[in-house]
């Protein structure tokens, strides 16, 4: 048996992180004296320990670790549990790649970043048709009434048990940017078989769209239109249709419901939505 401050020295960590690691769960002594309270390790619990502490590096929660060291190696909870992960970095590094491409535009430019439509790359795509559930409405504002929309017809499509693994999307019915008393259409996608069962519609999609993608908070929503109109003005394109906002990765409150766990992220520095407009020539 090895006292903390020999077994410290050994794996090259900290007493304070031993500690932590102890009240955290994550990282037992093998043994803590009834009497003084001296914590106590093996040698062969130093495999273990690195295990712990490649998982943090690798940007796992407490949580996280705790449930993957507790899961065998071999186990599909394991390889669901590090897939998981994998996701979350994946998203970190767009993000990442995002911010780099920004401070690339900030740096070329000593006014800073004057030009929106250097921020976000915008390309042509065609938008494919979805079956879907849906609700519109005319709503004061897009926030909270526009999520308990989604609340409601997820619940929906979940008691009816149709939901398609899509994203769900919003198509704003005005034909211009607008914040407050805005029509919109909430979209959850569902399975083609069940598009009359649970009252719901086909979304035409449109040969021609202005397309774009950011990661994290709605706040860019903004000036992201503005990049594309931009783009749009410099390809003599109009609008023809319907904007759509599809959230890729987003937050939910998944009460009465369950999404699958690619659609869902943590939080908002992790949402990633696509903007597509339909176009014409202008």
């Amino acid at each position: 048996m090895l006292r903390i401050g020999d077994f410290s020295r050994l794996a090259r960590v900290t007493i304070r992180t031993l500690r932590f690691y102890d009240e955290a769960g994550l990282f037992r002594p093998a043994r803590i004296d009834p009497g003084s309270g001296y914590r106590y390790y093996r040698a062969d619990q130093l495999t273990a320990l690195q295990r712990v502490r490649q998982l943090r590096s690798l940007g796992c929660t407490i949580e996280e670790v705790r449930n993957l060291t507790a899961s065998p190696t071999d186990s599909q909870r394991h390889a669901i549990l590090l897939g998981r992960l994998r996701r979350r970095l994946m998203v970190s590094l767009a993000r990442d790649e995002q911010r780099l491409k920004q401070l690339d535009v900030v740096m070329r430019s000593s006014k800073g970043p004057d030009s929106p439509h250097d921020l976000w790359s915008v390309e042509e795509l065609p938008i494919l048709p979805v079956n879907v559930a849906f609700a519109r409405d005319r709503v004061r504002s897009l926030g909270a009434e526009v999520e308990h929309m989604f609340e409601a017809v997820e619940a929906l499509v979940a008691k009816r048990g149709c939901r398609a693994a899509i994203s769900p999307f919003l198509l704003f019915h005005d034909m211009e940017y607008r914040e407050v008393n805005v029509e919109v259409e909430v979209c959850v996608p569902v399975t083609p078989e069940s598009v009359e069962a649970c009252g719901g519609r086909l979304v035409p999609g449109a040969e021609r769209a202005a397309c774009s993608s950011f990661i994290g908070a709605y706040e860019q929503v903004p000036r992201v239109y503005e990049c594309m109109l931009t783009w749009m003005e410099g390809a003599a394109a109009r609008i023809a249709g319907p904007i759509r906002e599809s959230y890729v990765r987003f937050g939910a409150n998944q009460v009465g419901y369950t999404l699958p766990p690619q659609l869902l992220a943590s939080d908002a520095s992790m949402y990633q939505t696509d903007i597509l407009i339909p176009i014409t020539s202008a």
